[in-house]
């Protein structure tokens, strides 16, 4: 398990949500995590590790049962961002799951999920091993309650798993989970997993579009690609934090402030790496620049304000200088076909949610 992996703020965010409800302080929450002395809204991202101790933290001023299932009940579709979008236009809810295996780094789950066939259905088993014992409990909870919202969400109706299994230190009675899960809950298995119905797997969607699904999963799979072959930590971070800003050209005392570092050790550490930030901050707007405009129908215009640009000159100018020739030609040269014209209106989403 990679701790210092980067996800967005969300998992955090809507722990401290909760812990306010529960009457546990935001500072003990944060306490020891590197995250107390700025605002979260100012993160763009944070690593694992410090989202284990947030959860820990609160686990150890709340350790009462059923808290994850609280939590989870907080996720929505909305929560995962262009990975939600995918899902939702996906064929039907085993797609949509599959999708969620195949993007697992744009996910929210902070320990694996693997899936097994059964007779009756699929078990989407949670490991969790890799987390440390206080944690279990909640990280469990959290998990399948929040598939279980997610899930109602993509069929548009109460999703009920067949049967549920948990095997975590601390955790409730059989009764806490047979009543929030409405099925029953096997509380002597060696393993945290729930089984979906065959029946609900390959329900039809309500919301299935294959056009804006493949254009979503096409965007989901660039954003996988584009940290492939950059193995420096701090150069990982940077795109990533590029990435979830794509809406605006930011500076780079922007990023170094969303990573809690100084300006000047930023330009250091990355110099020292052998990525230098303006080729890192390039990189992202014109791997950005190349879907939109081979798998868009966007104008110049649109394009360059997706970018941050305030003006498709400006665009062109850059994109030129980085591709050697404009933006037109570029286009004209590729043979592939549009996907549609709503893939424009899915490629104006901000990346703020969850990139």
């Amino acid at each position: 398990m990679d701790w210092r992996q980067r996800r967005d703020n969300t998992n955090v965010r809507l722990l401290l949500e909760l812990a306010a409800e529960l009457g546990v302080p935001a500072r003990q929450c944060l306490a020891n995590t590197g995250l107390q002395d700025r605002p979260l809204e100012e993160l763009s991202s944070l690593q694992l590790w410090q989202e284990l101790a947030v959860i820990r933290n609160l686990v150890a001023q709340h350790s009462q049962p059923g808290t994850g299932l609280r939590l989870g009940q907080r996720y929505h579709l909305t929560s995962l961002g262009l990975l939600g979008y995918t899902m939702l236009a996906s064929r039907n809810l085993m797609d949509a799951i599959e999708i969620t295996s195949q993007f697992r780094p744009l996910a929210m789950s902070i320990c694996p999920v693997s899936l097994h066939p059964d007779k009756s259905g699929l078990w989407m088993v949670l490991d969790a091993s890799v987390l440390p014992e206080d944690a279990r409990c909640l990280v469990v909870e959290r998990g399948m309650a929040a598939w279980k919202c997610v899930y109602s969400e993509l069929l548009q109706r109460p999703f009920v798993p067949l049967a549920i299994e948990i095997c975590v230190p601390s955790a409730g009675p059989a009764e806490l989970y047979n009543a929030h899960f409405e099925c029953a809950a096997d509380m002597n298995a060696a393993r945290n997993a729930m089984l979906i119905a065959w029946e609900d797997l390959h329900s039809a969607l309500p919301l299935a579009n294959a056009m804006t699904q493949r254009t979503c999963a096409n965007l989901c799979q660039h954003l996988c690609d584009s940290l492939d072959d950059i193995q420096a930590p701090l150069a990982r971070q940077v795109l990533q934090s590029l990435m979830s800003h794509s809406g605006r050209i930011h500076p780079a005392r922007d990023v170094a402030g969303w990573l809690g570092l100084s300006e000047r050790t930023l330009h250091r550490r990355l110099a020292l790496e052998g990525h230098p930030f303006r080729q890192l901050d390039e990189r992202v707007r014109r791997n950005l620049a190349e879907r939109l405009l081979g798998d868009t129908t966007l104008g110049l215009d649109s394009i360059a304000q997706q970018l941050g640009y305030a003006e498709a000159a400006s665009f062109s100018r850059a994109f030129k200088r980085w591709a050697g020739c404009s933006p037109d030609q570029w286009r004209r040269q590729r043979s592939t076909q549009p996907l549609s014209a709503l893939a424009g209106a899915l490629a104006d989403m901000s990346y703020e949610n969850r990139l």
